[in-house]
């Protein structure tokens, strides 16, 4: 069951499971670029189009979030709890990671965006527990955590009406390209990772869907119409060649349409295509929500929160350690393997803890 006594639908979790593990590989990629890897990453969707796994994380979060809360009566105050948990778990994050923050190099600390820490701790720690900047990995809870404090308003307003919340949600994201592209803004001062701005509009669109169970009609329309499903298939291909071949590159300007920090408009598209295409897969053939693989995604995909926080603290340490002691492919190759193996790790446990939880409220 989910929160407030819904059925949970496992297809939804898979995709929440799955986006969390390419997350957790992709975070180990990355921070060994930092120390000079060289050769390829490991391959994930996140190479094969314009979004990343942080789209789809955030969308399915905020879908959850309309599936959950949108009508109950205490819906706020649920989710306002669930951003000081938030919270919670990113301030405890932070503190785990300030001891390999305070081992790195100048040029190390401002390649993970931590550069302010080391110089001036004092303002750092403030713009962290005022979420106006985090070090790389922390600011996707950050981004949370702004999302879930700003959701209470979008619950009332969307009780009043839901198209004025998407077009309110719309018209944000919208400025902020146009804000872009007009240069209205420094870099050097809006130093967002993820602009909550323009990333508001991954979290409320899907979180309408939700409230409006969307995903019953989505998978009953696909579980139908395999050529839809087809589609899709065909669209995720045409988008990957395109990537790979930096098609984009030819649009005066393309970095404002695929910019991550700003949520473009031709990544926006790609994350939406993706979600769908990955629902309109497990609707077509359902046999393959059962098979093992995918039953362990799903449990990942039911404690996202844990999962991230000791991949984000992984990465950190397996990537200080990595570049001071191996610096070796296969090493990396493992590391990787590794992180998402403590995923499953940590799911499973957060799994069987919520069991016995379960059982003990049953017995008394």
């Amino acid at each position: 069951m989910a929160s407030g006594g819904i059925e949970r639908e496992t297809r939804l979790d898979i995709i929440r499971g799955f986006a969390m593990l390419v997350i957790a590989i992709n975070h180990v990629s990355v921070a060994f670029r930092i120390y000079g890897l060289e050769y390829i990453d490991i391959p994930t969707p996140t190479h094969l189009g314009y979004s990343s796994s942080a789209a789809t994380f955030v969308a399915m979060s905020g879908y959850m979030v309309g599936f959950v809360y949108s009508r109950r009566r205490d819906g706020a105050r649920a989710v306002l709890q669930r951003a000081r948990k938030l919270y919670v778990y990113n301030l405890l994050l932070f503190l785990a990671t300030l001891p390999l923050l305070a081992l790195m190099s100048p040029h190390e600390a401002s390649s993970w965006h931590a550069e302010t820490l080391q110089e001036r701790p004092w303002l750092g720690l403030l713009q962290f527990l005022t979420l106006l900047r985090a070090p790389a990995l922390l600011d996707v809870l950050q981004l949370y955590v702004i999302l879930m404090i700003l959701t209470p308003a979008a619950l009332w307003l969307h009780r009043r009406s839901a198209t004025s919340l998407v077009a309110l949600s719309v018209g944000v994201w919208a400025l902020c390209q146009l804000a872009a592209a007009l240069r209205l803004f420094d870099p050097k001062i809006f130093e967002w990772n993820f602009n909550p701005a323009a990333w508001q509009i991954v979290f409320f669109l899907p979180m309408v869907f939700g409230s409006a169970r969307g995903h019953e009609i989505t998978f009953r329309y696909f579980h139908r119409n395999w050529i839809a499903v087809a589609a899709l298939f065909t669209a995720v291909i045409a988008f990957a060649l395109l990537k790979v071949l930096h098609v984009e590159q030819a649009i005066p300007d393309y970095a404002l349409l695929t910019s991550k920090g700003n949520m473009g408009a031709l990544r926006l598209m790609h994350a939406a295509l993706i979600m769908f295409f990955y629902g309109g897969l497990l609707a077509l053939v359902p046999a393959l929500s059962k098979i093992a693989p995918l039953r362990a995604l799903a449990c990942i995909g039911r404690h996202t929160l844990p999962c991230y926080v000791v991949s984000a603290w992984l990465t950190y340490a397996l990537a200080a350690v990595w570049s001071r002691y191996s610096g070796a492919y296969t090493t990396y190759l493992l590391a990787a393997a590794f992180s998402a193996f403590m995923t499953f790790v940590v799911a499973s446990l957060a799994d069987a803890r919520r069991k016995r939880r379960t059982a003990s409220a049953m017995m008394s």
